[in-house]
C-alpha cells in the first residue's frame, strides 16, 4: 500500500491547516482510495525534508515540490483582490481542481474554473483573510460577535486545553474530519449551481414578462444578473406556489421589490381577505416572499402586488 506523509506544524491550530488537511484527505480518498496517509504536526526540519507534502511551515510555497507555506515575503502569496493566500488557499489552488473534477466527473476546465471561484468566495478566501490578520466579515450589530469557522476552531482549542499538547493534536484531528463533510458540501453545492444557472437562464428566457420569471422549481440563481427580474415564482415543496423577490446582491436582504405591507404578516383567511386572492397562504413579514396554493392564485396576487 502506498504511503504519503503529509506535514504541518504542531503547536496552535486554525482552520487554513485544519482545513488544508481535510482537502488533502479527500482528495486522496476519490483519487487514490487505496493510498494511505500520514499526518505529522512537527516544526522538526528532519520532519520537514522527510515529508511528501508539507504546508503552513517550511518558509516555501512550491506547488511542484508541493511545499505550500505563506509567512515568507513572495508576491505570489497575493490574489489580485488584495487578499493574502494562506497554506488552504495555496492547497486548493493545487489539489482543489482535482478535487472538483473526482467529485463532480466534470472534465470541462472552464467549468471546473468556474466552480473553483465559487468555493474560493464562499470558503477558501475567508479562511485565508482570517489566518493572515485581516477580515471579509463585518459586524453589523454592536456587542454581538460575528461568526466564523476560524473563531468556532479558537473555542475548540480552548475547550480542548489550550496548553495540552496532546489535546490539542486530538482535537486538530478531530476538526479535520468535521472539516470534511463541510469542503465536500460547499464543493457539490458550487457544482450544483452551475447547472442551475443555465436551466435559470433558459427560464428567463422564456419569460414573456421579464419582472416576473417562473421556474419549474426553485433555483439557486440570483436573477439581478439581469436588469428586469423582480419576482421569481416556483412551485414549492409543500405543494403550493411560492413568490420571492430578487435581491439586489448575491448575498444581500435588499431587494428589488417587496409585497405590500398590507399583506405582510398575514396567512390565510386574513391574507385573502388583504390581497383578494383566493388560495393565498402567507406573506413573510419583511415582504420578500408570498405563497399561494395554486400557480394561478400566486400570478393574482403577484399581479395585485405589482
Amino acid at each position: 500500500m502506498k504511503t504519503i506523509n503529509l506535514l504541518t506544524h504542531s503547536g496552535q491550530f486554525h482552520a487554513d491547516d485544519i482545513f488544508s488537511t481535510a482537502l488533502l484527505t479527500l482528495y486522496f480518498k476519490y483519487k487514490e482510495p487505496k493510498t494511505k496517509l500520514k499526518c505529522k504536526r512537527s516544526i522538526q526540519k528532519e520532519d520537514i525534508e522527510k515529508a511528501d507534502i508539507v504546508y503552513d511551515i517550511g518558509l516555501v510555497y512550491n506547488p511542484k515540490k508541493l511545499r505550500f507555506d505563506h509567512h515568507q515575503n513572495d508576491t505570489a502569496l497575493m490574489r489580485e483582490n488584495g487578499i493574502p493566500y494562506a497554506a488552504f488557499g495555496l492547497v486548493f489552488k493545487h489539489f482543489g481542481p482535482g478535487l472538483i473534477s473526482l467529485i463532480s466527473k466534470e472534465k470541462n476546465k472552464k467549468v471546473i474554473a468556474e466552480i473553483f471561484e465559487v468555493v474560493e468566495k464562499k470558503l477558501v478566501q475567508h479562511i485565508d483573510a482570517m489566518d493572515n490578520g485581516t477580515s471579509t466579515y463585518k459586524q453589523t450589530f454592536k456587542d454581538v460577535d460575528v461568526a466564523t469557522i476560524d473563531n468556532y476552531f479558537q473555542m475548540c482549542k480552548f475547550a480542548a486545553g489550550a496548553e495540552d499538547m496532546k489535546k490539542i493534536d486530538k482535537k486538530f484531528f478531530e476538526l479535520v474530519k468535521f472539516s470534511q463533510p463541510i469542503l465536500e458540501n460547499i464543493i457539490t453545492y458550487a457544482v450544483g449551481i452551475q447547472k442551475e444557472k443555465a436551466l435559470a437562464i433558459k427560464a428567463y428566457n422564456k419569460a414573456k414578462d421579464k419582472r416576473v420569471i417562473i421556474c419549474d422549481r426553485f433555483y439557486s440563481y440570483n436573477f439581478n444578473k439581469f436588469p428586469e427580474p423582480l419576482i421569481v415564482v416556483y412551485p414549492d415543496l409543500r405543494n403550493n406556489w411560492s413568490a420571492k423577490n430578487v435581491t439586489t446582491g448575491e448575498d444581500a436582504y435588499d431587494a428589488r421589490f417587496y409585497f405590500p405591507e398590507s399583506w405582510r404578516g398575514l396567512v390565510d383567511a386574513e391574507l385573502e381577505k388583504a390581497c383578494g386572492v383566493k388560495g393565498a397562504k402567507f406573506c413573510h413579514k419583511t415582504g420578500f416572499l408570498c405563497v399561494n396554493e395554486t400557480k394561478e392564485g400566486i400570478m393574482k396576487m403577484i399581479e395585485a402586488a405589482l
